[in-house]
């Protein structure tokens, strides 16, 4: 089982995804506009560790990858996008589908540093992370798809 500490990320993002969209329908906000300050809150909060946590961030790649900082700031900064982006319903169509696509390609690295046991958001407690990890990214992948994609449809 994970401890609270290795799950602390998770839960934070969680919280900050449901914890979003539940106080925006209370402030009177619609389901779509709530979903999406949810998942904006989620992309605002995973965009910070990329500059509080960089050289973390940074182990989470593999060493042979070149330009390992400029990466991790690189995708800090895109996740910063996205998540205004997805607070832009005009915008939020083509947000959904780079959000959708960023998760995808994320998801790797999250496998590499979980195997590797990189000893940051949670990838220390090794493989078994990814039992709780993949299904976050399959919730975040579908509550976008839903909420900015589909409902924004063509």
């Amino acid at each position: 089982m994970l401890s609270l500490e290795q799950m602390k990320n998770i839960l934070a993002m969680i919280g900050l995804l449901l914890g979003g969209f539940c106080v925006a329908l209370a402030c009177g906000a619609d389901r779509t506009k709530a979903a999406q300050i949810g998942i904006s809150a989620v992309f605002f909060f995973t965009a910070l560790g990329h500059f509080a946590r960089r050289g973390k961030m940074m182990e989470m790649l593999p060493a042979v990858l070149p330009a390992r900082s400029a990466l991790v700031i690189s995708s800090g900064v895109l996740e910063i996008l996205l998540a205004a982006g997805a607070l832009f319903s005009v915008y939020s169509r083509v947000t959904g589908w780079a959000i959708c696509v960023f998760l995808v390609v994320v998801t790797p690295v999250n496998v590499y540093a979980a195997l590797k046991r990189v000893d940051f958001g949670g990838h220390g407690a090794g493989p078994k992370y990814l039992f709780v990890r993949i299904p976050l990214q399959i919730l975040l992948f579908a509550w976008t798809y839903w909420f900015l994609v589909h409902t924004h449809g063509a």
